[in-house]
């Protein structure tokens, strides 16, 4: 919520966590997070496709230059961010995992440049 500059106590709690719904500049997002694992690779499940896109979030306190960063997940920078309009997810797909997304996606998304990649997405 932090990225996306929304206030955490207006935002409805999801209703299946890790899983949920957002509005942001008046369009409807899938909002679904995940940790980096090293012993159990991260799997970000998908929401409705009625929705403008999907915004996967992991945080991943190693893309940090500090090495001696601990995990804190309410430090913008310890995030990387996918938006990724539905219409580029296979339309029978319930989930996906990191490295599938990295491959179709990039390594993702600082914070600082997820507001024009979601300008371009809204306003091609």
């Amino acid at each position: 919520m932090a990225a996306l500059d929304l206030a955490p106590e207006a935002t409805v709690p999801p209703p299946s966590w890790p899983l949920s719904e957002v509005v942001w500049r008046g369009y409807g997002l899938a909002l679904a997070s995940a940790r980096v694992d090293p012993l159990k690779p991260a799997v970000f499940r998908i929401g409705s496709r009625s929705l403008k896109a999907q915004l996967f979030c992991l945080l991943d306190p190693l893309a940090v230059s500090d090495a001696n960063r601990t995990p804190d997940p309410l430090d913008p920078d310890q995030w990387r961010f996918w938006l990724v309009p539905f219409h580029q997810l296979h339309p029978e797909r319930q989930s996906i995992g990191v490295s599938a997304l990295v491959r179709a996606h990039g390594e993702g998304l600082s914070s600082t440049a997820l507001p024009a990649t979601f300008n371009a997405l809204v306003h091609p």
